[in-house]
């Protein structure tokens, strides 16, 4: 497996959890209201895209206008409120648990320490419901700048843990917070992935950057987001630092509890 990516890379867009949580408790915007989510995904079919498997993904089988849905943390509500929306739209989707927290809850946030995560049995009705399961690390620990200890339990013994309720190999990574080094992405290579996902800059096939969609995405933000021209537009906005709270003006946001 070489560094490089297919010359038309698909859209890949990173959800985290699905479900309605209030802005007071929900302070990093990680929950999508399952009709929102439904609403998104429905107006990408409608629009001729093509959503992959992480196979088919891999193998680079797919027409210009593909889509990868993902799913990072391993939240219950994945389960709850995301899959029957999956199910109904026919959707694939590939989500990435955290190895050492399953059956835990999700204490590296802020706002929502105690907001449960996927038990192995919730894993298991992922993968029956035909999503592939794939590794996060294995406690939400950031990468940059990790110890060769941090490094292996993140990546080769939570890998371990995955694989054996998916019954499958263990293939994708994706960074917890979307952070990663060098270091981290050879010693992803080194532990045998195949690919990993960051979330906005690319640093080859070890760092495939995802566009991240959250509770405040409107409608236009979101077919704004799916725009090939979007990474350019973000990175001008990160450049000029008045032109992102004029956008979010001229657009809006989503009203949020």
């Amino acid at each position: 497996m070489t560094g490089a990516l297919p010359v038309r890379s698909p859209l890949v867009l990173m959800y985290h959890g699905v479900g309605t949580r209030p802005a007071r408790k929900d302070r990093d915007c990680l929950f999508v209201p399952p009709d929102t989510l439904h609403r998104q995904l429905r107006g990408l079919l409608d629009r001729g895209w093509t959503p992959l498997t992480l196979d088919r993904y891999l193998r680079g089988d797919f027409p210009r206008r593909s889509v990868l849905v993902t799913f990072d943390d391993g939240y219950l509500a994945l389960v709850e409120e995301g899959l029957p929306v999956l199910r109904e739209l026919g959707i694939p989707a590939t989500a990435f648990v955290l190895g050492g927290m399953l059956g835990g809850t999700a204490t590296w946030t802020a706002g929502m320490p105690d907001e449960p995560l996927l038990d192995a049995q919730g894993v298991r009705a992922l993968v029956d419901a035909g999503l592939d399961v794939e590794c996060h690390g294995w406690d939400h620990s950031d990468l940059v700048n990790a110890t060769a200890g941090t490094l292996a339990r993140s990546l080769v013994d939570a890998a371990a843990v995955v694989a054996d309720l998916t019954g499958r190999r263990v293939r994708a990574f994706a960074y917890p917070y979307g952070r990663h080094d060098a270091a981290a992405r050879r010693a992803v290579a080194e532990a045998g992935y195949e690919i990993a996902f960051g979330v906005h800059e690319s640093a080859g096939r070890y760092a495939v950057p995802r566009v991240d969609i959250n509770a405040t995405e409107t409608d236009a933000t979101f077919r704004l987001k799916t725009l090939r021209s979007y990474p350019a537009l973000r990175r001008m906005a990160g450049a000029v630092p008045s032109l992102r709270p004029a956008l979010h003006t001229l657009i809006g946001r989503a009203h949020r509890p």
